[in-house]
């Protein structure tokens, strides 16, 4: 099977950190790399053997051997990018955070009437965990009701685009926010719409930047999801617990697993999940391996391949939807926020 070639839009480190993913699935191979300045491109790609640096996002979409992009720009840029791309019948992969439902329908609609993949950069979504606890879920907890995510990691570089509302509007909400709600879709999947949200956000005094948030999401079909999220605290924090009638389910590194994700490497550590039931005690705690010899971010390289080489339309729909509905719930937060 000949494998996707694919161009990166963009050259800052998520850039960086999905290149190292294409170069290590076996279904796919990067061809280009485009920025606004030759020089910049050329540089990015110095070390990447038969990679080559373009000028402008004309040349990339130029290439017939491009045949994907991954879209890593500020996400101010994101929508025109993606667009683009479409129209030159490029599959997309598109970094998150993205600019609002109403962009996340043009492009997904786009997508769908071209026949390319509309993908967004969510990693754990592919990890065999995921699929793992899914499958688990109606015998170890029933309907889940209750799901409660926190994610922060501690970062005050005020020269990043971060903290510059004009490229990143949502500050954390995009951010942060985006696996938060991306946990609500996987997990908890509530059938109902959303009725009520509440956040308490902090912003940095110099910027004005969204730098924490704590909030609530009640749906109507009866379930909750609370979140907290943030760059305020001096500690990686990746946490997440599932309840349903039967128990609940728990893992400290829903976003990026230890053992084997592009930020961590750690073969000691066994990825997995922490199983309750009863009134079992700590001891008691069950621990189910869930293991992975690729890592996730390779796997969503893999997974995007495999889309484009295929006729399957359900599974293709199935990434729009996942990040229409993820959108939705990051829209309702921001608009609390910004209330």
């Amino acid at each position: 099977m000949q494998k996707l070639g694919f161009g990166i839009v963009g050259t800052g480190f998520i850039a960086g950190a999905v290149a190292d993913s294409i170069a290590s699935a076996s279904a796919a191979t990067l061809v280009a790399v485009s920025s606004r300045r030759q020089d910049t491109a050329d540089a990015f790609v110095a070390d990447r053997d038969g990679v080559a640096g373009v000028e402008g996002l004309d040349a990339l979409l130029a290439r017939d051997d491009v045949a994907a992009v991954f879209i890593a720009t500020p996400t101010a840029a994101k929508e025109a990018i993606t667009l683009a791309a479409i129209a030159a019948g490029k599959h997309v992969l598109v970094d998150k955070p993205l600019p609002g439902r109403a962009a996340v329908e043009r492009m997904t609609a786009a997508a769908n009437a071209s026949g390319v993949v509309f993908m967004d950069g969510t990693h754990f979504v592919h990890h065999p965990r995921t699929h793992a606890i899914k499958a688990a879920l109606p015998e170890k907890l029933g309907r889940p009701k209750s799901l409660h995510t926190a994610f922060y990691f501690p970062f005050d570089d005020k020269t990043n685009i971060r903290f510059d509302p004009a490229q990143e509007p949502m500050g954390v909400v995009g951010d942060m926010g985006w696996y938060a709600m991306r946990a609500i879709v996987e997990y908890l999947d509530p059938p109902g719409v959303v009725t009520s949200v509440a956040t308490v956000a902090e912003r940095d005094p110099a910027t004005e930047t969204v730098v924490r948030v704590s909030g609530l999401l009640g749906f109507s079909s009866g379930e909750s999801a609370t979140f907290d999220i943030g760059y305020t605290t001096n500690t990686g924090i990746m946490d997440l617990s599932l309840i349903g009638a039967n128990g609940m389910l728990s893992l400290d590194d829903f976003v990026l697993d230890w053992t084997n994700s592009f930020a961590f490497k750690n073969d000691d550590v066994a990825t997995g999940y922490v199983y309750r039931s009863d009134m079992a005690t700590r001891k008691d705690f069950a621990f189910v391996e869930t293991p992975s010899d690729t890592a996730g971010d390779v796997l969503m390289i893999e997974h995007l391949a495999a889309l484009a080489q295929s006729d399957d339309d359900a599974a293709r729909g199935s990434y729009r939807e996942a990040a229409l509905r993820t959108q939705t719930y990051l829209d309702a937060v921001w608009a609390s926020v910004v209330d």
